[in-house]
């Protein structure tokens, strides 16, 4: 086992857990139309697998502090890939009811939160053993849960056309199993988190909620990823689609559009991860969310031709892939460890809060000013979100951690 063997390990168990997770979003409704008929059942089965996640976002956080991330990232995996592979294992002896599906999604959700959130806690005490700076780790776990979440969604639709919805899910399965294998052999450092504790379960998320409160770092963060996951929800959801039937008359621009987003942004995590050094960290998240925000709203109200749009719309996000490792490090520097699981979760329910109300606004400018109308109004949204950086003295705190790392991160 080399020294960089447990970051490879744990970046590829993250990226091959969202693999899983990506084809299991798409497999299970595929699953329970094909083999029910209803759309009533199809909806139930897809909000109980909502649930389930909304849940575990809220409540994960203090189990993975109270009983460790290594431990709770096995588990986590171990567990959802028992609810995936239950799904087929019982259409094809004893049957499976909708009453059973919907419980298995609801585990199914459940699990996928506690997963990404452990592994995210063990990333730090890997970085250390390895020798890794923060700005690389970072980059490298975001690339992967990007990549994972891309490759997911294009396996697991090639997968249904070749095969079925129910050998998709034993895949997906696999693929969990996989990860939990590999945090579990090659993931070993020491204990992060975890340890019996004196105060109760609700006292425990009392004392990270009033962490939170207290760093207004922190708060301007949560209030930032959301904001950007609302305006993100309503352009991959509503306005992208909308264009695509009004506007373009072209469904698959829409999908390579979306695709070549993705692939902007991986490739921009993956230069931040090689050319990164973890400095100027206020400047670089300021710059590429503007580069990465506005100027796509724009490009798409404006309406260049097909392969312009695309080329623009991919460079712009090529910035966007600096952005969660920036955000990652100051976490990482700002919350101690015994809370992380806590505070990580807290941040990751906000921002998921915010996604619906992104959908609801973009359809109601939709309604009111048309496609045009309402990508401009977003884009203006968006550059009042970007400008908050350059404009509030409390996002300069971003550097305040990274000046103590200068000598490391040249190294």
């Amino acid at each position: 086992m080399t020294r960089t063997t447990p970051l490879v390990a744990l970046v590829a168990a993250g990226g091959i857990a969202t693999v899983g997770s990506t084809m299991t979003l798409i497999a299970i409704p595929w699953f329970v139309l094909q083999t029910t008929g209803s759309g009533v059942s199809t909806g139930l089965v897809a909000a109980a697998e909502t649930l389930g996640l909304v849940l575990s976002v809220v409540l994960a956080g203090t189990l993975v502090d109270r009983y460790g991330a290594r431990r709770a990232s096995l588990v986590a995996d171990l567990f959802t890939c028992g609810a995936v592979a239950l799904i087929p294992l019982a259409h094809n002896t004893v049957g499976v009811s909708l009453p059973l599906l919907v419980v298995l999604a609801l585990g199914i959700g459940a699990g996928r939160a506690p997963s990404r959130s452990a592994k995210q806690v063990l990333l730090p005490a890997v970085l250390a053993v390895t020798g890794t700076r923060i700005s690389r780790g970072t980059s490298a776990e975001e690339a992967s849960q990007r990549a994972g979440d891309l490759f997911g969604a294009m396996l697991g639709g090639l997968l249904i056309a070749l095969f079925s919805p129910a050998t998709v899910l034993l895949a997906d399965g696999a693929a969990l199993l996989l990860a939990a294998v590999l945090v579990g052999m090659f993931v070993r450092v020491r204990p992060v988190s975890g340890g019996p504790s004196a105060a109760g379960y609700l006292q425990e998320l009392r004392e990270a909620l009033g962490y939170l409160r207290r760093d207004r770092l922190l708060v301007v963060l949560g209030a930032s990823n959301a904001s950007n996951n609302a305006l993100t929800t309503g352009l991959l959801s509503v306005l992208l689609p909308a264009f695509g039937v009004l506007v373009w008359h072209n469904s698959t621009l829409v999908g390579v559009l979306i695709g070549a987003a993705s692939g902007g942004s991986v490739l921009g995590t993956a230069l931040y991860a090689l050319r990164g050094t973890g400095r100027h960290r206020w400047r670089t998240f300021a710059v590429c969310g503007l580069l990465s925000g506005p100027p796509v709203y724009l490009v798409v109200a404006l309406g260049p031709p097909p392969v312009l749009l695309v080329g623009l719309v991919s460079l712009s996000m090529v910035a966007n892939g600096a952005l969660n490792p920036v955000i990652a490090a100051v976490k990482y520097d700002r919350v101690p460890e015994p809370l992380r699981g806590r505070v990580f979760s807290a941040l990751h329910a906000v921002g998921s809060a915010a996604m619906p109300l992104g959908s609801v606004t973009a359809g109601v400018l939709l309604d009111g000013i048309g496609p045009h109308g309402a990508a401009y109004a977003l884009c203006g949204l968006c550059v009042i979100a970007a400008g908050c950086p350059f404009v509030f003295k409390v996002w300069r705190q971003m550097d305040a951690a990274s000046r103590q790392l200068g000598s490391a991160a040249a190294s």
